[in-house]
């Protein structure tokens, strides 16, 4: 947060594209580490009834309200140091967060700092009325653990077998596409018809109940279905522009919204769906590196607005195909829904509609029999 706001403060002070340019690549860099590790966090800190309410309507409404304000202090701040001085400012109260937000317990155990996991879960007890057992953590495990080699986690264990590659591959996929329709719809509104600050704003309003929806769909439903269901609906609405006559420019503006009404959805879901397919040890690896990829779709986003200039339905038609693609895609996914997060890389679930190689005999019973340090969360 202090990359991302210091950086932000500094760019007022630029003096040419170039030096704009270059503090604009850090600030975004602090921007979206900011943004994965606080999901992460909160995914990992707060119970499974609360995590889905604060991955949706939590981290990612209160990204839209940001997106809405956006265009309303851009439309009576028309000077671009003001504007992006009135931007920065609000960076500032996140400062005091630093001494209210505990750090991670599952993060903590994976370091062997069992004693610090303890105290936090104590003080969450004691702040939600709950009489804790005497013993939270057992003794014997405990020591069992700390008698083990500590596991350090490299980028090579999201590809150590056939399974867990084919699993990250799908995922890296499914984030880069989904983050293409995501930024190109959003990317293309100057290019629809009206005021551009109204469709700015209408196009991050509708993100608010695409938000709901996928929080009401999470709380119930298989998640690769839902994702896979939001997917086809996207990319399907889009499809159906070509079919629009050019002279009917609020139908088009309604099924570009209803579009990405789906694919924000999706994307929203992704995040919650990527944390519980992953063990603790690389879960904030693993949502690093797709949402890396999904930064790359965004790169790639605007040459797909770009496909305006030599026919105007052609990014539609091109970004509703790759979309309706992701989402069969996703069918193959492992579900994660009801199924409780995974400490370890033997946890992870088989890829669905693929063979992954002839398990062993250990294998099968490591399965069976999953030694799992059972927590007070």
């Amino acid at each position: 947060m202090a990359v991302q706001t210091g950086f932000s403060f500094v760019q007022i002070f630029s003096i040419n594209w170039e030096m704009f340019t270059v503090l604009f690549v850090i600030v975004g860099m602090g921007q979206i580490s900011n943004y994965v590790v606080a999901f992460i966090l909160g995914t990992e800190i707060l119970g499974k009834s609360v995590r889905i309410i604060y991955s949706t309507l939590g981290v990612c409404t209160f990204f839209a309200i940001g997106y809405m304000v956006l265009p309303l202090f851009a439309y009576f701040i028309r000077d671009w140091r003001m504007l992006l001085l009135a931007l920065t400012l609000p960076g500032v109260l996140c400062v005091p967060l630093w001494w209210f937000i505990p750090e991670s317990p599952r993060w903590l155990l994976t370091q062997r700092r069992f004693k610090e996991a303890e105290q936090i879960i104590q003080k969450a007890a004691k702040m939600n009325n709950i009489t804790p057992p005497t013993v939270i953590f057992d003794p014997l495990e405990l020591q069992e653990l700390n008698s083990l080699k500590q596991q350090k986690a490299l980028i090579l264990d999201l590809f150590r077998t056939r399974n867990i590659a084919t699993i990250t591959v799908m995922s890296v996929l499914l984030w880069m596409l989904t983050s293409v329709g995501y930024f190109a719809l959003s990317l293309d509104v100057p290019n629809l018809h009206g005021d551009v600050y109204l469709n700015c704003f209408l196009s991050a309003l509708i993100e608010v109940p695409a938000y709901f929806t996928a929080w009401l769909l999470l709380r119930t439903l298989p998640r690769r279905y839902i994702i896979a269901g939001v997917l086809f609906w996207g990319g399907g609405v889009l499809l159906l522009i070509q079919v629009v006559p050019a002279d009917y420019d609020f139908l088009s503006i309604g099924l570009v919204m209803l579009g990405k009404f789906g694919i924000t959805s999706a994307f929203s879901m992704l995040y919650v769906f990527t944390a519980e397919l992953y063990p603790t040890l690389v879960r904030n690896m693993a949502v690093g590196i797709t949402s890396m990829a999904s930064r790359v779709g965004s790169i790639i986003a605007p040459y797909f607005v770009y496909l305006g200039a030599y026919n105007r339905l052609l990014p539609y038609i091109v970004m509703g195909s790759l979309t309706v693609l992701i989402g069969i895609v996703t069918l193959f996914f492992p579900e994660s829904f009801g199924v409780t997060l995974p400490e370890t890389l033997e946890q992870m679930q088989k890829v669905k509609g693929f063979r992954c190689g002839k398990k062993s005999r250990v294998s099968v019973d490591r399965e069976e029999n999953p030694k799992v340090l059972i927590t007070a969360f």
